[in-house]
């Protein structure tokens, strides 16, 4: 096993302390909200194809960006413009700060300051990538399994099941993004960043950040 997929897998397992816990990947904002927990795995699959494609090309172009030298505040703003919900927003900025604390201990010659302010986890991400040597098409898969984990992670606890069945539903979710993976592994300009919405996900995310009881963020 080679170094860059020991850091992926690394990355992608629930228990790295980055408070990812505290994230349901639109999962309880879209329970709440009404969706059916049947439609759980459809709701995986969608966005593999949508909103984790915007995470996964800014984290790519991030990481493109500190491996040229170049400037992250128009990363940040590429991501900001395809991911319009505030809630969503911010709950990715306090996602970012574990990221980055984590970050901070095990690759502590990274350039830090030159992220933006209140970056984004996919911008933090990108950084990581960059500062641990992690290819792009393994940062893209790295990506797309941990929106569609943490979702399954998060339905287990608000409508209890099989962890078997919802393990094969994160898996047709990475396979049906996988015929995107190269495409967005060669993401290097901003434009290029992947700007497919989900407007369900984030009216749901609005109504959720106005609840008073929630196991999650976001």
């Amino acid at each position: 096993m080679t170094a860059p997929t020991q850091l992926a897998m690394l990355l992608a397992d629930a228990r790295l302390p980055t408070g990812g816990h505290a994230y349901s990947a639109g999962m309880e904002p879209a329970l709440t909200s009404g969706m059916p927990p049947a439609d759980a795995r459809d709701l995986l699959r969608a966005r593999a194809r949508t909103t984790s494609q915007v995470e996964a090309g800014t984290a790519v172009l991030a990481r493109h960006r500190v491996l040229v030298g170049a400037p992250l505040q128009a990363v940040q703003d590429a991501w900001a413009a395809r991911t319009p919900s505030p809630a969503v927003r911010d709950a990715s900025a306090a996602h970012a700060r574990g990221y980055l604390r984590l970050a901070r201990r095990l690759w502590p010659a990274a350039e830090y300051a030159a992220l933006p302010e209140k970056p984004c986890r996919a911008v933090v991400l990108g950084m990581v990538a960059a500062a641990a040597g992690l290819p792009a098409e393994d940062l893209v898969r790295l990506v797309i399994y941990d929106e569609a984990a943490t979702a399954a992670a998060a339905l287990l606890k608000l409508d209890p099941r099989d962890p078997a069945e919802t393990t094969a539903w994160i898996l047709d979710a990475c396979a049906a993004a996988e015929p995107t993976v190269a495409q967005i592994a060669a993401v290097t300009d901003p434009a290029a960043v992947p700007a497919s919405g989900a407007p369900h996900s984030e009216q749901w995310a609005q109504t959720h950040a106005r609840l008073t009881q929630r196991l999650f963020r976001a």
